[in-house]
């Protein structure tokens, strides 16, 4: 009964909402805490926590932008629902470092996004921003 108190059920339900690999990270730390001691918990939860890091950076995150109409600002196709299209020309945001091991990725989406794109902006340009 003194353990209950420790346990930040509200937390786990507020990165649940956010983040769902946050959230399984904290439910492998706190039952490996539980089962395996402190000690073996900790380390099971780092080791889980390196294999997020190194998938997530694998795979980054990919959105494509437009711009909002009367503004210099580009935003996500998915955020706002009244931007346009500049003609012949596809902007991507890419959400991590480039490097070897997420190239392929990287370049698997941004032709998908090109070939999906080709019925409302035939793309012949594409801007990266790397930001």
């Amino acid at each position: 009964s003194s353990v209950i108190p420790l346990i930040a059920i509200s937390e786990a339900r507020k990165l649940y909402a956010i983040k769902k690999p946050d959230f399984f990270l904290w439910v492998v730390a706190f039952l490996g805490t539980l089962f395996l001691g402190v000690l073996m918990g900790i380390v099971v939860a780092v080791l889980v926590s390196l294999c997020i890091v190194i998938h997530e950076s694998v795979r980054p995150q990919l959105t494509i932008l437009w711009r909002i109409p009367g503004t210099t600002m580009y935003r996500s196709v998915k955020q706002d629902s009244s931007g346009s299209f500049i003609p012949s020309v596809c902007i991507c945001r890419i959400g991590s470092s480039m490097y070897f091991a997420n190239a392929s990725f990287i370049k698997d989406g941004l032709l998908k996004y090109v070939s999906d794109l080709s019925d409302v902006n035939p793309t012949e340009y594409m801007i990266l921003e790397m930001t």
